[in-house]
């Protein structure tokens, strides 16, 4: 019986994915740089932080990382607390979870300032216990440390918890750390969707309006 459900947000629960894969080369832009508009497609796995040492690194700036990454999350602020949408299907989804009194997490790898700029405007904040964002934790979701604290923080086991991803690298992460794991779609990860689809006990195209009678057994 499910007792704990993790969700990602960026291309999981948010449709934030195109903005994230033009937001290192609006940065630039705004610092007399140009680069490649699909320049973030290279940071899909990266946190932030990671992101920002290879742009500086790579473009030569003159900036700290910290300053990169305080760059980077000004460029995309405006995005999260006025424009970005959810998912088909998320909001029912939560709603079904929440009526089934179902304790629901975020574990992200961007910022949990971002996270809740969008969710606190979209109404639906109030559906999660705590927030695990790498930019503030530290922590990155290609090990699991995030997934074992945001489950212990719901007082779930891996094995009654249920972990929600649209990539490869986290769903590979939750099934090695004995959490049931649903794929979703997700434009970015299309590339991955056959191993995916392989490796998930689910891959689902858009979140179902209930939740699944064998998942209440």
């Amino acid at each position: 019986m499910i007792k704990g459900a993790i969700f990602d947000v960026d291309g999981t629960l948010l449709d934030t994915m195109p903005i994230w894969r033009g937001a290192a080369a609006k940065f630039l832009g705004h610092h007399g740089v140009r680069a490649d508009e699909n320049l973030g497609d290279e940071f899909f796995e990266l946190t932030l932080e990671e992101s920002a040492h290879l742009i500086r690194g790579r473009f030569g700036l003159d900036l700290s990382v910290a300053e990169v990454v305080h760059g980077i999350k000004d460029t995309v602020y405006t995005d999260y607390r006025e424009e970005v949408g959810l998912k088909p299907g998320v909001r029912e989804f939560l709603e079904a979870l929440g009526v089934r009194e179902v304790p629901m997490t975020l574990v992200s790898s961007g910022s949990e300032l971002l996270i809740r700029a969008a969710f606190e405007r979209l109404g639906i904040m109030q559906y999660f216990q705590e927030v695990f964002a790498s930019t503030e934790t530290g922590l990155h979701k290609r090990e699991p440390t995030m997934i074992l604290q945001a489950a212990e923080s719901m007082g779930s086991e891996p094995g009654e918890t249920w972990v929600f991803e649209d990539a490869l690298y986290a769903v590979r992460v939750a099934n090695e750390a004995g959490f049931h794991s649903i794929a979703l779609r997700d434009e970015a990860s299309l590339g991955e969707r056959t191993e995916l689809e392989a490796e998930a006990e689910e891959y689902w195209e858009v979140f179902p309006p209930n939740v699944p009678e064998s998942w209440l057994l």
